[in-house]
C-alpha cells in the first residue's frame, strides 16, 4: 500500500531517509573501493592495466544504462519492492565478486553491483523529493550530496589500508554484510511513497537505451585512451548516436514512454540540464587532472596522487550540506553564480599558478576552492530543475538530469583531457610538455566555468511549477 508522505511520522521519515542515504553511500563507495586494489587484481588474474580498468568501466556503463530506465521502474514498482530488488542485485554482485575465480566472473559481479547502484541513486533522489516539501528540498538534496561526495574521499584511503594487510577480496567482505543489513532494514521499515501508474514495458525502447547509453559511454571512455584510431571506438560511438536518436524519436511517439522527454518543455529545466553538465564536467575533469599532474609532471608518488583529492572531496561533502540550506533560503540562482565564480577563480588560478615546483599545499587549496564551487552548483541547480516540474514528472526529471550529467560529463572530460594528450606526444612523459597540456586543459575548464556563470544568470530565483 502506498503511503502519503504527509502522513508519515517524523521518525518514519528520518528512518527512510537514513536507509536510502546509507544504501546510496554504499553504492558510490563500491565504485571507488577497488581502484587501489588494481595491482593485486592484475597479479591474481594475470591481466594488464588496460584489462583491469574494466572493473570500473563495467560498473559505470551498467549504471549509465540503468539510469534512464529507472523512471519506468519507479512508475511500475512500489518503493519497497524496487529498493529490495536493487539491494538484492547489489548483494548478489558483491557475493559473486568475493568468490570469483576468474576475471570474467569478477566483471559479472561488478555488472550486478552496477545494476543495484543504477537503480538506487535515482530512486533515492526521487523519494527525497517526495518526502520533503519544496521549501525543504534543498536541505534534503544537501544531505544526499554530503553522503555521496564523502564516499569518493574515503574510498581509496580505506581500501588502501585494507589491501595493505589483506587480499583484495577483503573489500567485498567489507560491503557484503552492510548490503545484507540494509536489505533487512528495507524489508522491515521501508514504506511505499511513490505513486504507481499503468505502464506498458516497451522492449524496443529498453534495447535502444542500452545500445545508446552503453555505446556512447564506452566510446567516450575509449576515446580518452585510443582516440579515433580505434575502429571499435568509432563503431561504438556511431551505433550509440544512432540508437540515441531512435530512442528519443520513439519516446516522443509512445503514449506512455519509459523516459518522459517532454520535461524539456519546461524552459528552466533545459537551462538546468546544461548547467549541470558544465558543473559535472568540471568536477570530474579537475579530479582527473590533478592526480596525473602531481605524479607525471611533479614526480610525486601515487600516494600523493590520492592525497591531493582528499581535502577537496571532503570540502565538497561538507559544502554540499551547506549548499542545501542556502538553497532553501536564497534559491538556486544566487548560490550557483557564487559556485561558478569560485570555479572560475580556481581554474584560472591553476592556469597561472601551476608549475613543476608549485608547492603541494597551493594545489590542494585551489582544489578545495574548486570543490566548494562545485558543491554550490550540483545539487542546488538540480533541485531547481526538479522543482520546476509537476510531481508526477519527478522520476523522469531525475533520470534525465542524471543521464545528461553522466554523458555530458564524459564528453566534457574527453574534450578537456584531450589537451593533455595532444601536448604529451612521443615516447615517455616530457614533464614540460605535460605541464603545458595541464595548463591548457585548465584554461578550457575556465571557459566552461565562465559559460556556466553566464547561464546561471538566466535561472529564476525560485523556479517551481
Amino acid at each position: 500500500m502506498t503511503v502519503n508522505a504527509v502522513s508519515l511520522r517524523p521518525f518514519q521519515r528520518r528512518l527512510i531517509v537514513a536507509i536510502l542515504l546509507s544504501a546510496s553511500f554504499l553504492s558510490v563507495l563500491t565504485q571507488f573501493l577497488l581502484i587501489t586494489a588494481f595491482p593485486k587484481i592484475m597479479q591474481a588474474f594475470e591481466i594488464d592495466s588496460t584489462q583491469v580498468q574494466w572493473v570500473t568501466t563495467s560498473f559505470m556503463i551498467t549504471v549509465a544504462i540503468l539510469i534512464p530506465i529507472t523512471a519506468y521502474f519507479i512508475d511500475t514498482f512500489k518503493t519497497r519492492t524496487l529498493m529490495m530488488g536493487a539491494l538484492f542485485f547489489f548483494l548478489l554482485g558483491t557475493l559473486i565478486g568475493f568468490i570469483a575465480q576468474s576475471f570474467p566472473v569478477l566483471l559479472v559481479g561488478r555488472v550486478l553491483q552496477g545494476v543495484g547502484s543504477g537503480i538506487m541513486i535515482p530512486l533515492m533522489q526521487t523519494v527525497l523529493f517526495i518526502l520533503y516539501p519544496r521549501e525543504k528540498r534543498g536541505y534534503a538534496m544537501g544531505l544526499a550530496g554530503l553522503v555521496i561526495n564523502v564516499a569518493p574521499a574515503i574510498g581509496p584511503p580505506l581500501s588502501g589500508v585494507i589491501v595493505k594487510y589483506f587480499e583484495w577480496r577483503a573489500l567485498f567482505v567489507l560491503t557484503l554484510p552492510l548490503a545484507a543489513i540494509l536489505l533487512l532494514l528495507v524489508f522491515l521499515f521501508m514504506h511505499n511513497v511513490t505513486n504507481q501508474k499503468e505502464t506498458n514495458i516497451d522492449i524496443t525502447s529498453i534495447l535502444l537505451s542500452i545500445v545508446a547509453f552503453g555505446g556512447l559511454l564506452y566510446g567516450f571512455n575509449q576515446l580518452q585512451e585510443s582516440g579515433f584510431n580505434n575502429l571499435f571506438t568509432i563503431i561504438s560511438l556511431t551505433a550509440g548516436l544512432i540508437a540515441l536518436v531512435l530512442f528519443i524519436w520513439r519516446q516522443l511517439r509512445l503514449p506512455t514512454p519509459i523516459l518522459e522527454l517532454r520535461v524539456f518543455k519546461v524552459p528552466v529545466f533545459i537551462l538546468v540540464v546544461l548547467i549541470s553538465i558544465l558543473g559535472f564536467s568540471l568536477l570530474i575533469a579537475t579530479e582527473t587532472i590533478l592526480p596525473m599532474f602531481v605524479q607525471n609532471a611533479q614526480q610525486y608518488s601515487a600516494y600523493y596522487g590520492g592525497l591531493i583529492v582528499m581535502p577537496g572531496a571532503l570540502t565538497l561533502a561538507v559544502m554540499s550540506l551547506l549548499a542545501g540550506k542556502l538553497f532553501d533560503k536564497y534559491g538556486g540562482k544566487s548560490i550557483a553564480i557564487i559556485g561558478f565564480i569560485l570555479l572560475s577563480v580556481s581554474t584560472i588560478g591553476f592556469y597561472f599558478v601551476l608549475e613543476l615546483d608549485t608547492p603541494f599545499i597551493v594545489t590542494i587549496i585551489l582544489f578545495m576552492v574548486a570543490m566548494g564551487g562545485v558543491a554550490l552548483i550540483n545539487m542546488p541547480i538540480m533541485t531547481t530543475g526538479i522543482n520546476a516540474l509537476p510531481d508526477h514528472l519527478i522520476p523522469h526529471g531525475t533520470s534525465v538530469i542524471n543521464t545528461a550529467r553522466q554523458f555530458g560529463g564524459s564528453l566534457g572530460l574527453t574534450f578537456i583531457i584531450s589537451f593533455i594528450s595532444s601536448a604529451d606526444s612521443g615516447a615517455g612523459i616530457d614533464r614540460a610538455n605535460y605541464l603545458v597540456g595541464v595548463k591548457t586543459a585548465f584554461l578550457a575548464s575556465f571557459l566552461f566555468a565562465i559559460t556556466g556563470l553566464v547561464l546561471s544568470y538566466f535561472v529564476g530565483r525560485n523556479q517551481s511549477s
